[in-house]
């Protein structure tokens, strides 16, 4: 009887075991193990990249250098009054260069006009252990682009040293640039980003055509490569806005070695020049001229080459050398980098017609620019008056002078402002009142609705566009 037991209890546990086996295979199967094996990382690419990244760094590094220029600071008031003069003061900057030329045992090293420019000494640092004094080549403010230069004593392999060029005409938006520079002080510090934007404008010296990148650029990185994936230096560092992060500018490689080639050369920059005062075509003005792109000339100097030339006012450059022209900035360059004394092809469209002109482009006087003016609109709620003869005498026009700009009038919020002088409404001119009245009139029964004005301000024309409903 008591062996029968043992059997039943065996038989049970046993049961019991096998049915506790089955349950936990469920829940295995249902909750898989914990303890599985994480992904292997492929950081082929990433390493690869890397590396590429590491070289890049290592072959531009040595055409890096740091620039010290000390200036002469004079005209420093006392805060109280003082019996004796104070002596000038001495003032540091700091900033960065990269050599882009060996020849006769010297080096010659771009960085900003702004970093050296009317520096009483300036000393280059190569290295740790190397630090030579510099001599200015030449200097261009207008582009914010220098030239110095430095004897190659003690500097071994100074031809390895010469930065490799790339070609800013062919970037785009979303490549990988990096900035290679000095700021505050830290030697060859490298940040990384892409190219934001291309062609901008941002009001710091008269010509420009920046790079924007978010690399960061920081005091210190001025006159510092901008470089490619194939370390190729394809811009100049210049300048960061101080309200935002990640903001950087640089000046395009080919227009700073185009700078640069004068300066080397001569001392100097040498620009074309026509003698004309342009604006973009807006919005408003396509009705009137229709056209929706190209350069409007708004005035044009007596005596220059675009006066010789036969351009007029009113008329818009479309093509410059059989190349497309849409906005003031290419026309800009494209004059400013043709040698003095060539000949150029325009094509102008005149009073709705094609015209093409062949003009001999002069050189740039050093107070003369290719003028970019403000555009504005306007609207009716003016108060004119023609000029006397005193006036017509003084500013060498005909015309009606803007007397009064009513409140709150379209005419005020679009910028027309009093002392104004209205030259001619479409391609009409005007000289007294009755003459604009007249050409307003005209336009409105013509089933227009605005008009196009050529006005005198500050002794400069501009074209605005009055809207007529």
């Amino acid at each position: 009887m008591r062996r029968k037991k043992m059997v039943l209890l065996m038989t049970l546990f046993l049961s019991l075991s096998l049915l506790i086996g089955c349950k936990a295979k469920q829940v295995q199967s249902v909750n898989p193990s914990l303890k599985e094996e994480r992904p292997a990382l492929n950081s082929g690419i990433l390493s690869q990249f890397e590396q590429e990244l590491t070289n890049i760094v290592e072959t531009v590094s040595p055409s890096v250098v740091t620039i010290f220029a000390t200036q002469e600071v004079t005209g420093i008031e006392a805060p109280f009054p003082f019996p004796f003069q104070i002596p000038p003061q001495e003032r540091r900057s700091l900033g960065s260069g990269v050599i882009i030329d060996y020849k006769k045992g010297k080096f010659y090293i771009l960085t900003n006009s702004h970093v050296v420019q009317n520096a009483r000494a300036i000393r280059v640092r190569f290295d740790r252990h190397t630090e030579k004094r510099a001599r200015i080549v030449g200097t261009d403010p207008k582009t914010d682009v220098a030239v110095i230069e430095v004897d190659d004593k003690d500097i071994q392999n100074p031809e390895s040293r010469v930065a490799k060029l790339g070609d800013s005409d062919k970037l785009k938006v979303g490549q990988l640039a990096i900035a290679i520079g000095n700021p505050y002080g830290l030697e060859r510090t490298v940040t990384v980003g892409v190219i934001s934007a291309l062609r901008r404008a941002i009001g710091i010296t008269q010509y420009e055509s920046f790079i924007q990148t978010d690399a960061a650029i920081n005091p210190g990185n001025s006159g510092g490569p901008l470089v490619n994936i194939k370390g190729e230096v394809i811009g100049i560092n210049t300048a960061i806005l101080a309200e935002g992060q990640g903001l950087g500018f640089a000046i395009p490689i080919n227009l700073a070695k185009w700078v640069a080639d004068q300066l080397i050369a001569k001392g100097k920059v040498t620009r074309g020049w026509l003698g004309i005062v342009i604006q973009d075509i807006t919005p408003e003005m396509t009705e009137s001229l229709g056209l929706k792109e190209g350069v409007i000339i708004a005035q044009i100097m007596p005596g220059s080459p675009a006066d010789k030339g036969g351009l007029k006012v009113g008329d818009v450059v479309v093509e410059v050398d059989g190349q497309k022209v849409s906005e003031v900035r290419e026309l800009q360059f494209k004059i400013m980098r043709t040698e003095p004394g060539k000949e150029i092809d325009l094509k102008v469209i005149r009073e709705g017609k094609e015209v093409g002109l062949r003009i001999k482009v002069g050189e740039m006087p050093e107070d003369r620019q290719i003028g970019e003016v403000e555009e504005g609109q306007a609207d009716l709620g003016l108060a004119l008056r023609e000029l006397t003869p005193e006036e017509e005498r003084r500013l060498g026009v005909k015309g009606v002078l803007v007397v009064r700009v009513a409140p709150n009038s379209l005419a005020m919020q679009s910028g027309i402002v009093p002392g104004d002088v209205i030259l001619q409404v479409g391609n009409k001119p005007v000289s007294n009142v009755r003459e604009f009245q007249q050409s307003i009139d005209a336009l409105r029964q013509a089933g227009r609705e605005s008009a196009l004005l050529l006005i005198r301000r500050r002794g400069n024309n501009l074209f605005l566009v009055l809207r007529l409903k």
